[in-house]
């Protein structure tokens, strides 16, 4: 065996470390046998820390006022919708063309109508749909041939 053209191996190394620019020796601190980039540095010491002991009763105290604005809103809503319900007149017809139930708000006052369901512009649509339909009917009936034997 010939070993003289054996390949030579080049030596694996790794890779370069990183220098962190922001570890820097601070006044009391401790020399440590860690390279830079494994070192951790202490938040610097800023205020004390505040225990606020009164936290638990302000808490409840605001959740208490939440709920009494809550339940203070929702009177005044029920009283907002009950006194609308009392100005206002409901009727329910059926339409003539359609012949569509019809549910109709109207101020008592004015005879306005506020609002309506299903609304005039689909009763309308409804009416044309009708007609067309019995149109076509009507024309259908009109061209049968009657055959006798």
């Amino acid at each position: 065996m010939d070993f003289g053209n054996a390949p030579r191996l080049a030596a694996v190394t790794a890779a370069p470390p990183v220098t962190r620019s922001d570890v820097t020796a601070q006044a009391g601190g401790v020399a440590v046998d860690l390279p830079p980039e494994k070192t951790v540095q202490s938040a610097s010491a800023g205020a004390a820390v505040n225990v606020e002991v009164r936290a638990e009763a302000r808490d409840a105290q605001s959740r208490a006022d939440g709920e009494r604005r809550a339940f203070a809103n929702d009177r005044n809503d029920r009283a907002a919708t009950r006194t609308a319900d009392e100005t206002v007149e409901r009727k329910l017809i059926i339409d003539p063309k359609t012949r569509a139930i019809v549910l109709q708000k109207k101020d008592p006052h004015t005879g306005e109508t506020i609002s309506q369901l299903p609304d005039e512009v689909l009763l309308k649509l409804r009416a044309y749909s009708r007609e067309l339909s019995e149109r076509a009917r009507e024309a259908s009936e009109a061209h049968q041939v009657e055959r006798t034997a």
